[in-house]
């Protein structure tokens, strides 16, 4: 044993060297062949650790339009396509895209103004497919009066201005400028109240200090069981609400994430059931509506069409929100 230790670690020196017997005193050629093919292959067979693959930090919030990524990253379908992906929680929009802007995130889901604020401030991301495009059947935000009673004797005189709960220079401004152009929404006149965190406008909603509000789903659900009156919705719109957006230092990894993101997708639409538990627990889905408010269907993975994108940055240049357009090919992944 001695022998053959001393024989594999001259062997190890070099390729090349001769091999001493220091034990015999004379020099061995003929015998440092065999150790050395020896030592080669007990080094080959060696298991080599992989370097530890980059983790992508992905904000989120805690709505419905997340779903997929959620069942995404539960079931280990990002894995399966050799990504390593963490969701990442904010409270607010504007926690998210602070995160996002200082570097502490590699994507992040959010809507088309976030993202072109982000973009014009220098934020090299683009967005790689849809989250949730409006659809017949599932409303995703819902404008709705106050209960009957509430908000005093003139909140129903014809004319007035109704004070409108919403978050100003921002995806709810734009959508309640799409809902009052259309439908019964047209008849009425809203003065843009600003009420930021939901569940506040939802309370002020419900007890008559705002006349209108415009809610998410499940809360818009809640509001119209609590009693207020809807007004409208988003279904017939036809506009996208929500995308996924990725780093350009990532863009490596966009094919493999968007086809975990289909794989939930699919998921989702074969057993809507059986992501109900999570749903419910993710995206905040209050107890009183957890055994019936329905799984939505999401759409598999497509960027947002410049005809998606124009009338966004057209609201957005009107209200000094951008100072010029951004060019289509820099917003998409292609």
């Amino acid at each position: 044993m001695q022998l053959f230790t001393q024989r594999a670690a001259c062997a190890a020196r070099s390729f090349f060297a001769p091999c001493f017997d220091v034990s015999w005193g004379r020099v061995r050629r003929a015998a440092a062949a065999p150790v050395l093919a020896l030592a080669l292959a007990l080094a080959l067979a060696l298991p080599v650790s992989p370097a530890a693959a980059r983790t992508l930090r992905m904000g989120i919030l805690p709505v419905l339009d997340t779903l997929p990524l959620q069942v995404a990253a539960r079931d280990g379908l990002f894995a399966a396509h050799g990504l390593d992906v963490e969701l990442v929680p904010f409270a607010s929009a504007m926690e998210r895209d602070t995160a996002m802007q200082s570097g502490r995130l590699d994507g992040y889901f959010g809507d088309m103004i976030a993202t072109f604020l982000l973009i014009q401030a220098g934020v090299p991301m683009r967005m790689v497919a849809v989250s949730y495009r409006s659809e017949p059947g599932q409303p995703m935000f819902g404008l709705l009066r106050a209960p009957a009673g509430q908000g005093g004797a003139a909140a129903d005189v014809p004319d007035r201005p109704l004070r409108t709960g919403i978050s100003k220079n921002s995806i709810m401004e734009y959508l309640l400028g799409r809902m009052a152009a259309a439908g019964p929404a047209a008849e009425l006149r809203f003065e843009p109240t600003e009420v930021r965190k939901i569940p506040i406008r939802l309370q002020m909603l419900l007890t008559g200090q705002l006349d209108v509000a415009l809610l998410p789903e499940p809360l818009a659900s809640l509001a119209r069981a609590r009693g207020a009156r809807p007004v409208t919705t988003d279904e017939k719109l036809g506009m996208v609400l929500t995308v996924l957006c990725l780093h350009e230092s990532v863009r490596d990894d966009v094919a493999a994430f968007v086809a975990a993101y289909d794989d939930a997708v699919r998921r989702i639409a074969a057993d809507p059931d059986g992501q109900r538990e999570l749903m419910v627990a993710a995206c905040r889905v209050p107890p009183d509506l957890a055994a019936d408010f329905p799984v939505y269907r999401y759409p598999l993975s497509a960027v947002p069409g410049e005809a998606d994108v124009a009338p966004v940055q057209d609201w957005m240049l009107a209200r000094g929100l951008l100072r010029k357009p951004l060019p289509y090919g820099a917003l998409v992944a292609r």
